[in-house]
């Protein structure tokens, strides 16, 4: 885990428009640690000098989305928070549906019993209901136990 002084010092070289390669063989760490740092800043341009403060950068509040209370992402790993907690991401989901990606709807026809549906977000899918999916694998009618 990096300090905040590494951070500081593949923040400040970014900025003075080294490349991810670069900043990793001067400070001795993986070249991915050091774009994922700089993906976290919004630093991902390549080989151009980046006005501003680097203090700035490092304190960004990091709000909520829906509530504007601020988000204490330390802890956090992978992709970094927007909203401070799950009743805030699906009610800011459900009053801004026009946000999401249109493109993510697929239409499918069911293995199992031929109707045809749609799905949001997975292009993969293979059946319409968990039910079809049963009895396609086990044969006959699904049964719940």
């Amino acid at each position: 885990m990096l300090d905040k002084g590494q951070k500081y010092e593949i923040l400040k070289l970014r900025k003075k428009g080294y490349g991810y390669k670069s900043i990793s063989s001067i400070l001795k760490i993986k070249r991915d640690t050091v774009r994922n740092v700089c993906k976290a800043y919004n630093l991902t341009g390549y080989g151009q000098p980046i006005g501003g403060d680097i203090e700035d950068l490092i304190n960004i509040p990091k709000n909520c989305l829906y509530c504007g209370k601020e988000i204490n992402s330390e802890d956090r790993r992978g992709r970094k928070s927007k909203f401070c907690s799950d009743k805030c991401r699906r009610t800011w989901w459900s009053k801004n549906s026009d946000k999401k990606n249109k493109k993510a709807w697929y239409t499918f026809i069911c293995k199992n019993c031929g109707i045809e549906f749609k799905a949001y977000g997975n292009k993969n899918r293979k059946f319409c209901s968990v039910r079809c999916s049963n009895e396609h694998r086990f044969g006959g009618t699904a049964q719940s136990e």
